[in-house]
């Protein structure tokens, strides 16, 4: 480009001069001199902005997040008066995560558009990515190998052995008791990515090789996977139709359909990309990154901050219909951890044994469920194709409330003065401030109040 505007200047200039007078010439020298400085400006801000020199760069990828990019890693020891921790519960969803089968397949077609768009800029001259992120697009591999498709990444098990640490710096009382199969209970399905982020946690608060006692995993788990096995969530919310109206609507919308043409100039096509292409340079971003935090991802430079943003909300508008507010029959999948932690809480309330630590390591539809069911990050108005302007600010946010490792803890005390017994709900190790607590510190018997109905009315015989 910038050879265009010095053949202006040096070929086209001279010869357009000798026509004029000489005022007339120095006006055409002005406007000449600044219309090729302000090209040559604008051409070479598309050409030196590189994704890869940012030093903040978006990352809020749906449920491909990292953990680091929404957790809270103040790990300050919890201090109430006059209060001891009793038992500390955890549901986790496992931490980050291979790109599974289907994935891998999918993502080995990037090889393809990768070839294109490199001849697109280095021999076709069109697009405008700038050197460095191009460079880093042709050294690009997946980083993926058939024996490991879904497992846990290295990045997955730090994330969960450091929650485990911090978890430990908060409550050391709790995890300094002997290890014990009666003292620590610890459950997780049948994937080997939700067993490692066990094996990984239990480091984290105990050190490694502790060799804490683990049970086998239950093909149906109806506690912490209720829906892989509730025959009637199958059928009205995972094979409805309707649960994927809202995210096919937006999809064929104007904002995606822009979306995809300026993804498709940027990389220099002339012929506008399929959105399934779209998405998979997304989803080789969101695992680049995910995968390799102190690392640049070459498929992240495809697109600006706001089309990242629009391909979070598809992600969003799915699950809010799949595991959310979108479909009634979510809130009642999601109570058996809920029951679970409440009835707990309530036996120790009544004298009765309980381990001092209950671990649960599951998936990111069951944390979400499981959110559903307490009524927590619910918009005043439903997500819809429609109205994605109006959501920037919503609380059913995938990035926030599903990234890898999503937590959501429990904390039960008993106290010496005021109420005996108390509760402190942690979500990605943020403490929740519910309406009614005193900064996020509940009596139990208003606690019992606002949620004892979920026990008390979790059933789900209908499955």
């Amino acid at each position: 480009m910038y050879t265009i505007y010095k053949y202006i200047l040096f070929h086209f200039l001279p010869l357009a001069l000798d026509s004029f007078s000489s005022l007339n010439r120095n006006k055409m020298i002005i406007i000449l001199l600044s219309a090729t400085l302000l090209a040559t400006l604008a051409a070479g801000q598309s050409q030196d902005s590189c994704y890869a020199d940012q030093t903040d760069p978006y990352i809020l990828f749906g449920t491909a997040t990292p953990y680091e990019a929404v957790s809270n890693t103040n790990a300050s020891y919890v201090y109430i008066d006059k209060c001891e921790a009793k038992q500390f519960w955890i549901i986790s969803r496992h931490g980050t995560r291979y790109a599974d089968a289907d994935e891998v397949d999918e993502l080995k077609d990037l090889y393809d558009l990768q070839e294109k768009i490199i001849k697109n800029h280095e021999k076709d001259g069109s697009g405008s990515l700038c050197a460095k992120d191009l460079e880093n697009l042709k050294l690009w591999t997946l980083q993926v190998v058939s024996n490991v498709k879904s497992d846990l990444t290295p990045q997955g098990y730090n994330d969960l052995y450091r929650l485990g640490e911090r978890f430990k710096s908060r409550f050391p009382a709790l995890f300094k008791q002997t290890v014990t199969k009666d003292s620590f209970k610890v459950q997780f399905t049948t994937k080997q990515r939700t067993a490692a982020s066990a094996i990984a946690f239990v480091d984290g608060l105990f050190g490694t090789g502790m060799g804490l006692e683990f049970p086998e995993a239950l093909e149906d788990d109806m506690l912490i996977k209720p829906y892989a096995s509730c025959k009637k969530w199958e059928k009205d919310v995972e094979e409805n139709k309707d649960t994927t109206k809202q995210m096919k609507k937006f999809e064929d919308g104007s904002t995606v359909t822009t979306l995809v043409g300026s993804v498709s100039k940027r990389l220099g096509f002339s012929k506008t990309l399929d959105l399934d292409d779209i998405l998979l340079m997304y989803s080789a971003c969101r695992y680049d990154k995910a995968w390799h935090l102190d690392k640049v991802s070459p498929w992240c430079a495809a697109f600006t901050e706001d089309d990242l943003k629009a391909l979070e909300y598809i992600e969003d508008l799915e699950l809010y219909y799949s595991t959310g507010y979108g479909n009634d029959l979510n809130k009642k999948v999601g109570c058996p951890p809920v029951k679970d932690f409440i009835d707990r809480f309530s036996d120790i309330e009544k004298g009765e044994q309980q381990p001092a630590g209950v671990l649960y390591f599951t998936h990111h539809e069951m944390i979400l469920l499981v959110l559903t069911s307490l009524g927590f990050d619910k918009d005043k108005e439903a997500l819809t194709s429609s109205n994605y302007d109006q959501m920037s600010g919503r609380e059913w946010r995938s990035s926030f409330i599903s990234p890898f490792t999503a937590n959501l803890a429990a904390v039960f005390f008993k106290c010496d003065a005021g109420e005996p017994y108390r509760v402190q709900l942690y979500f990605n190790e943020h403490l929740l401030d519910i309406n009614g607590c005193d900064q996020g510190l509940c009596d139990w018997s208003y606690f019992k109040q606002q949620f004892g109905s979920i026990s008390s009315s979790c059933n789900l015989d209908f499955c």
